[in-house]
C-alpha cells in the first residue's frame, strides 16, 4: 500500500512499533496537518491506549516544553486559525511520541528518576558500571606547553602581577590585564564541557570535543581566536576591534558585539554558523555573507557556502542549555552527538536504521536512561563496555 494511503492511524501504529519509513512519516505529517488532530476520536484513543501500555509513570513535562509543544503544534497543523483547546493530562505525555515525527515539531521525552548516590570513578563509567553523561572537564595549554587539567585544580592557576586566571565550578576566568600576550588553549575531551570568560569579556562555552586558542592580552586591531568543534559566542563590544573566530582554518567569523554559535566537527559533513543576536560576517574563501538573526552558514565538503533563513536557533544552542534537540534528525546524526557527551563509541551490525528523530533528551540522564527514548521509537541497541552496538 502507497504511504498516502494509510489513515492517520494506520502510520501511527507503524511509528509506534518502530516500522515507519521516512516517506511515511513524512505522510503521517501531512495528514495531521489536513486534519483537526483535537477531533480525532480513533486517534485519541490510539494514543490512550498506548500510554497506558507505555508508562507506569509518565515522563516529567517541564511547563516550558509543555508550552512548546502547544505553540508548535499550533504553527504545524494550521495554515489558518486553529483555536487552542485544554488537553487531557494524559496528551501532554503520550502527544510527545505523536510529536516527535509526526508534528516535525519539538517534544519532550524528560526522564526524571536519575539514580541518586552513584560516586564516578574514571571518567564517566560508575561504580555499577553504568555510563554517566558527560561533566565539566577541561584541560588548558599555556603558552610554554605546560597542561592544566581544570576539573582537579581550582581557584586561581595563572596569577602574574595584577594578571589571574581563575577557574571555579567549570569556568575559566581571565581578569585583569597580562603584561605580554601569550596564547593558551582550552580543550575539552569527550564527555566534557566548559565555559571560558576571555580577556575581554567575551563569554564562550565550549560543547564535548572541542576547543579555542586565544591570547592572554588582546594587543592587534581585531581580536581574534580559533576554534573546533563546537562552540558558543557572547562576544564583548568593542568597536575599535572587531572580533574575529578562524573555524578550523576554513572560513572566517568577524564580529563586533553579538551572540553565535559555531559547529565544525570533522566528522560531520557541513561547518554550521548560527547567529541569534546582532549580525556577523561570514568570510569563506572569495565568498562573504552577512548573517542576521535566526540565519545558518553552511559551508559543505565541496567547501561552498549556503545561507539558512529560519534557522531554528532554539536546537542549535540547545546543548548549552543542557538538551540534545533534533528535528527531523538521522539516528547516525543522533548517536554522534551522543557518542561524544557520554564519551562511547558506536556500531552498526548491519548498517544504519532508517529512523528519523525529532524531541529532547536531557544531558543530564545517564547513557541508559537517554537510550530509552530511541528504544522507545524502535532502536535495537545492547551496550558493550564503551559501545553502543545498533542491531537489526
Amino acid at each position: 500500500m502507497e504511504p498516502n494511503k494509510f489513515s492517520e492511524t494506520d502510520l501511527l501504529q507503524k511509528y509506534l512499533d518502530g516500522t515507519i519509513t521516512e516517506s511515511e512519516s513524512a505522510a503521517l505529517f501531512e495528514l495531521l496537518k489536513e486534519n483537526a488532530i483535537e477531533d480525532n476520536e480513533a486517534l485519541e484513543t490510539l494514543l490512550q491506549r498506548v500510554y497506558d501500555q507505555s508508562f507506569t509513570e509518565p515522563p516529567a513535562l517541564s511547563g516550558d516544553a509543555s508550552q512548546r509543544i502547544l505553540q508548535r503544534l499550533q504553527a504545524a497543523v494550521a495554515d489558518r486559525e486553529v483555536p487552542v483547546r485544554r488537553i487531557p493530562s494524559w496528551w501532554r505525555y503520550a502527544s510527545a511520541a505523536v510529536l516527535l515525527i509526526a508534528m516535525a515539531t519539538t517534544a519532550v521525552w524528560f526522564i526524571n528518576h536519575h539514580k541518586k548516590g552513584v560516586p564516578s570513578l574514571a571518567g564517566n563509567v560508575s561504580s555499577s558500571g553504568e555510563i554517566m553523561s558527560g561533566s565539566n572537564r577541561a584541560v588548558l595549554k599555556l603558552g610554554d606547553g605546560d597542561e592544566i587539567l581544570l576539573d582537579s585544580t581550582q581557584g586561581s592557576i595563572v596569577r602574574n602581577g595584577n594578571f589571574n586566571v581563575n577557574n571555579d565550578s567549570g569556568k575559566l576566568d581571565y581578569e585583569g590585564k597580562a603584561g605580554k600576550a601569550e596564547y593558551h588553549t582550552l580543550s575539552t575531551p569527550r564527555g566534557g564541557q566548559y565555559r571560558l570568560q576571555l580577556p575581554d569579556g567575551t563569554a564562550v562555552w565550549l560543547n564535548a570535543e572541542s576547543s579555542i586558542t586565544y591570547p592572554t592580552v588582546f594587543t592587534d586591531n581585531y581580536r581574534k581566536v580559533k576554534v573546533t568543534g563546537e562552540v558558543y559566542f557572547e562576544v564583548a563590544q568593542n568597536k575599535e576591534q572587531p572580533f574575529m573566530v578562524d573555524i578550523n582554518n576554513k572560513a572566517t567569523v568577524a564580529v563586533l558585539g553579538t551572540s553565535f554559535n559555531v559547529s565544525a566537527y570533522t566528522d560531520e559533513q557541513v561547518i554550521r554558523t548560527t547567529l541569534l543576536e546582532g549580525s556577523i560576517m561570514m568570510i569563506h574563501d572569495q565568498q562573504t555573507a552577512m548573517l542576521r538573526p535566526g540565519q545558518q552558514a553552511q559551508i559543505n565538503n565541496e567547501l561552498k557556502m549556503n545561507i539558512i533563513h529560519n534557522a531554528d536557533v532554539e536546537m542549535v544552542v540547545a546543548w548549552k542549555n543542557g538538551l540534545f534537540r533534533f528535528n527531523h534528525a538521522h539516528l547516525d546524526e543522533v548517536l554522534r552527538q551522543m557518542s561524544r557527551w557520554y564519551d562511547v563509541g558506536v556500531v552498526y551490525e548491519n548498517g544504519v536504521p532508517d529512523i528519523i528523530f525529532s524531541g529532547e533528551i536531557k544531558r543530564d540522564l545517564n547513557l541508559s536512561q537517554a537510550l530509552v527514548v530511541l528504544e522507545k521509537m524502535g532502536v535495537h541497541y545492547r551496550i558493550e563496555g564503551k559501545k553502543i552496538i545498533v542491531m537489526p
